[in-house]
């Protein structure tokens, strides 16, 4: 199976798996977690109900032992002074009960007249068949100054010993239970023990296994160490002591809590192995406690997790086939779409599409390419015939330009010129002039809106301007009249901003009419350019009746006259701000002083209005005038 690493099926199986992989860590880790918590708990719980065994059971054994000793004990009392009564005693002790190993009969030093120390002591042999009994005192044996016989004579009560090793008695690690016996008066008359040995509670105790690395102890009340896998190592030491050799403060807690008689759990963490350790107390003031460690008590939830981590996996694998192999199933109509989506893109707009039975979302995204299908084509059917007419008006304009611009006069004498930019292919903007009988006739006009409606009221008034100045007519006149016919039949209500002037070469006088048109600026040879002031006047075309008041001028020899449309001054750059007529007369001025000729003054306001919109798309037409007279 080989995954394209960019496909749509790969993307899909791989989103998916990411969110199973998520669900499948979550659910790995809960589980995890949760059981490592039951199993922890379900440990101190067992090693809790292991370890309260144990300690009925060492309770029950040395109840058994305080039973028989203080059962016994009445008829050593009564029986001191007869010593062979005392072996019987001695050697019932240690046959009836197997937990004792030795048993003795201590006399307090000066209780007989006869003799200062007594001290009988009998003892199992390995056969559990012999009691042999040895008269101590008087051997070196000092039993008035040991343990097991001061804390009883002390307290008068019985008591259990810490333990000690038996040199001369029993030799052997033990610890002797004590119960002293008292005279008619309540003095101490004799101390009766029973032994028990070491190493019987050390093979209880280390009978307490949970797990491979537990260690069970048993500690006395002053924590000296009575039961442990290592009590021949631990022989001579104390709980206490050990435990703050280790450096570790929570051992340390441990060790206090057994000594104080408190039972409970406590978890530590030690040479980097956490461990728990449940302790409990038994009645005669020793402690027994059972340590394991976390990971023998995990190691099988360890494997178990491992176990299902690998099957998990496996089934990961097996998912993402799974997935990969439907998915490209159920998206091989989009591969196989795109690959038509391309073939249309490369022009083959009749490409086949694939065929898509099941009626869904697929379905659908066909009969969407179906009818993109068709309606490309339809569009480009539709586009090419567009295209045709689009190509026969753009020719059409193209011969209307040409016949507009053959309109305009070109033939300028010297001492005028004029221009015309149009924003489209045919333009309203306007500009004519003639010299008849020693006057010059010129006009400038700028038609609303633009296109061929425009272009056909332009040449009708400029036809209109270039006949009627022919006839002698005043500038009223011939505005008047160009007014009424403009505005005969105009039913788009168009119009012509119109400025009309006659300047006679003999007279020096500028006879004039302006039909709300922009006004012209006058340059005099000497002084500053204006600009000329005129009567208001409408526009040509918006009433037909309306009565135009031409203006006369008298001007020097030598002043020149610059005429302009509104595409001048509203020319504007990409940030809208206008040309304007202050920045317009600014360049008229400085013109006057260097261009020589109108073609230049006209050049040089053209120019500047390029480099002030620099750039920026023309929005009307440009037209300028300029004359010296």
């Amino acid at each position: 199976m080989k995954l394209a690493s960019k496909s749509l099926s790969t993307r899909i199986s791989l989103n998916v798996l990411f969110i199973v992989s998520v669900l499948f860590i979550i659910s790995i880790a809960v589980v995890a977690v949760s059981s490592h918590k039951l199993i922890a708990d379900e440990a101190n719980k067992s090693a809790q109900h292991l370890l309260d065994a144990t300690s009925a059971e060492l309770e029950k054994t040395l109840k058994e032992v305080e039973f028989t000793t203080n059962s016994m004990s009445w008829l050593v009392r009564e029986h001191l002074d007869d010593s062979a009564y005392l072996c019987r005693i001695i050697s019932q002790m240690t046959k009836e009960n197997a937990t004792i190993i030795g048993s003795a009969v201590a006399l307090r030093p000066g209780y007989l007249k006869d003799r200062q120390h007594y001290m009988l002591y009998g003892y199992r042999d390995a056969d559990h068949d012999t009691c042999f009994i040895n008269q101590l005192a008087g051997t070196g044996y000092d039993y008035a100054g040991m343990e097991w016989y001061t804390s009883a004579a002390r307290s008068l009560t019985p008591t259990w010993s810490e333990p000690y090793f038996d040199a001369g008695g029993g030799n052997c690690m033990m610890s002797t239970y004590s119960v002293p016996l008292l005279d008619g008066n309540g003095q101490l008359a004799a101390i009766f023990t029973a032994d028990i040995s070491l190493e019987w509670t050390s093979r209880m105790v280390a009978a307490i296994k949970p797990y491979p690395h537990s260690q069970a102890t048993l500690v006395s009340r002053k924590g000296a160490y009575i039961g442990s896998e290592k009590i021949a190592y631990l022989s001579g030491q104390d709980l206490l002591t050990t435990s703050r050799a280790t450096g570790n403060k929570a051992i340390v807690s441990v060790a206090e809590a057994m000594l104080r008689g408190d039972s409970g759990t406590m978890h530590f963490r030690h040479n980097g192995i956490t461990s728990f350790c449940v302790f409990t107390p038994l009645e005669n003031g020793w402690s027994l406690s059972v340590m394991s460690e976390y990971r023998d008590v995990l190691r099988r939830t360890s494997q178990m997790n491992m176990v299902l981590i690998f099957v998990g996996l496996m089934g990961l694998l097996v998912l993402f086939i799974l997935l990969y192999r439907t998915i490209r199933h159920l998206t091989q109509p989009i591969t196989d779409l795109s690959v038509s989506a391309m073939n249309m893109a490369k022009g083959n707009f009749n490409t086949k599409l694939v065929e898509v039975n099941t009626n869904d979302e697929m379905r659908m995204l066909r009969d969407s390419f179906a009818y993109m299908q068709q309606t490309i084509n339809q569009y480009i059917s539709e586009l090419r015939t567009t295209t045709a007419s689009q190509q026969r008006l753009e020719s059409e304009l193209n011969v209307a330009r040409g016949i507009q611009e053959g309109m305009l006069p070109k033939n300028f004498p010297d001492n005028l010129y004029a221009m015309l930019s149009p924003a489209k292919e045919v333009g309203g903007d306007l500009y004519d002039f003639s010299v008849l009988n020693g006057k010059i006739y010129f006009t400038m006009g700028d038609v609303s809106g633009k296109g061929v409606p425009a272009a056909l009221i332009m040449a009708m008034t400029r036809a209109a301007f270039s006949f009627l100045s022919s006839m002698n007519y005043t500038m009223t006149q011939i505005v008047s009249i160009m007014n009424k016919s403009l505005s005969e039949g105009n039913d788009r209500n168009m119009f012509c901003t119109l400025f009309a002037g006659c300047y006679d070469t003999g007279t020096h006088e500028l006879h004039f009419c302006n039909a709300g048109h922009n006004p012209i600026i006058v340059l005099p040879p000497q002084g500053a350019p204006y600009y000329l002031k005129a009567k208001s006047n409408l526009a040509l075309g918006l009433i037909s009746d309306f009565p135009y008041q031409g203006e006369s001028l008298t001007l020097q020899p030598g002043t020149r006259l610059l005429l302009y449309t509104d595409g001048v001054t509203e020319a504007e750059t990409a940030g809208k701000e206008l040309f304007g007529e202050d920045r317009l007369l600014s360049e008229a001025a400085r013109l006057t002083r260097t261009a020589a000729t109108p073609h230049e003054m006209v050049e040089g306001i053209y120019e500047a209005v390029r480099e002030f919109v620099a750039g920026n798309a023309q929005n009307d037409d440009i037209t300028i005038l300029s004359v010296s007279l």
